[in-house]
């Protein structure tokens, strides 16, 4: 099993303490005995001259498991003839089934892992050590999910949406994307104060909706706003707050107990040692 992380306690504290000591908690993760047995057998697989089939692709569990885990998609790890589908047909083929699903994520695989005519499929080692970085990344915010989904979302979108505010061709564009990810919908559904039912309604309309939201919550052009450091953060701290407020937290909480180490002047160095001890 992979080395557990710290955390003492949710909310905006849980957050600062977890932000203080992330490097450190990855690489201390990283070390764990599976983690580097995957991600070394994923190099040695697919580092090959020759490249990899994807039938032998799909039946390395292990290779499997670190290209979904990549894209957020291992829970997907046992639908094998799905997963092979979205490959086979690529992100181009408008009629194709990865293009059909409408999922970010499922398109984002299949423009990485791309079969040529002979079903061979090469990545470079750039790519390769991309795929791994990712993978490892989103088994660390898994592992954080066990113990506060909350957190687990709020690193998933630090992590991912400056990269998709940048890469949108619109505003419009972007609302739709940020509605086919379920992360990071719930994180702006949440901060912006939107309702249970919310996803029930027209896409349209929740495209409208969110727009409109936006305006009233977040300070200048959307998509440069959401590319930046700043801007992130306030929008995590938002979600965090607003979630915060709706489970009502103690002022004993643990995540108090972080707040308090924070302004004692024990800093970073202090947070970080607390931190491995508890691992």
């Amino acid at each position: 099993m992979p080395i557990a992380p710290s955390l003492i306690g949710g909310g905006l504290s849980g957050w600062t303490f977890l932000q203080v000591t992330l490097d450190r908690q990855v690489e201390t993760f990283a070390d764990s005995p599976d983690i580097a047995r995957d991600e070394a057998h994923f190099r040695a697989v697919m580092g090959e001259a020759d490249g990899v089939s994807l039938s032998d692709f799909m039946t390395d569990r292990r290779v499997l498991k670190t290209a979904l885990q990549a894209f957020g998609l291992e829970s997907e790890l046992d639908k094998g003839a799905f997963v092979r589908r979205i490959i086979e047909d690529g992100p181009d083929d408008e009629n194709g089934f990865a293009r059909r699903l409408n999922n970010s994520d499922y398109l984002a695989l299949a423009s990485v892992i791309r079969p040529d005519e002979r079903g061979v499929i090469r990545i470079n080692k750039t790519q390769i050590e991309d795929i791994i970085t990712r993978s490892r990344q989103n088994a660390f915010e898994q592992s954080v999910g066990e113990q506060d989904n909350d957190l687990r979302l709020a690193l998933n979108f630090s992590d991912s949406i400056s990269e998709l505010a940048s890469e949108s061709s619109s505003d419009r564009a972007f609302w739709f994307r940020v509605l086919g990810s379920s992360p990071l919908r719930e994180v702006f559904t949440t901060a912006f104060l939107l309702p249970d039912g919310f996803s029930n309604i027209d896409i349209d309309k929740q495209v409208e909706t969110l727009a409109r939201r936006a305006e009233q919550f977040i300070e200048g052009d959307l998509r440069q706003t959401l590319a930046t450091e700043s801007g992130i953060e306030k929008m995590t701290q938002r979600f965090l707050l607003q979630r915060q407020l709706q489970t009502g937290p103690s002022a004993f909480s643990s995540g108090a107990l972080a707040l308090t180490i924070l302004g004692s002047g024990l800093g970073t160095s202090g947070l970080t040692g607390l931190a491995l001890s508890n691992a």
